[in-house]
């Protein structure tokens, strides 16, 4: 009997509890990591979705082109240390709606682009 009180082999009962404790925090770890990447997942394809419908309406067809707006008077751009100016540039934009579908869900969103142009009256040219 003295010899098998002796014998100090085995794990005990806290060592046990401690590497079952920490399996499972990383078990849930990992469980957390993959809830986050499948959102993740899923809102880059509503992102990439939506890109691809706003190119479709800003890049489409030549029938189908938006309707830019201007937002002001045209004005002289020079660029550089005065290496050049272009003349007449003006300040355009549109509005684009496009239906999101997120989580089962549908809605509208406005995107609004901005873009320069040319508008210089026929019979000048740039330096």
């Amino acid at each position: 009997m003295k010899h098998i009180f002796k014998n100090r082999q085995g794990e005990t009962i806290v060592e046990v509890l401690v590497s079952f404790l920490l399996l499972m925090i990383f078990t849930s770890m990992f469980v957390v990591s993959l809830r986050y990447a499948r959102a993740m997942s899923q809102k880059a394809e509503t992102l990439r979705e939506t890109a691809y419908e706003l190119c479709a309406k800003l890049y489409g067809p030549n029938d189908k082109e938006p309707k830019w707006n201007d937002d002001g008077a045209a004005q002289d751009m020079t660029f550089g240390n005065n290496d050049f100016t272009v003349k007449g540039v003006q300040l355009q934009s549109t509005k684009q709606k496009v239906t999101v579908s997120q989580n089962g869900t549908e809605k509208t969103e406005e995107y609004v682009f901005h873009r320069y142009c040319n508008k210089e009256e026929e019979g000048t040219t740039n330096p």
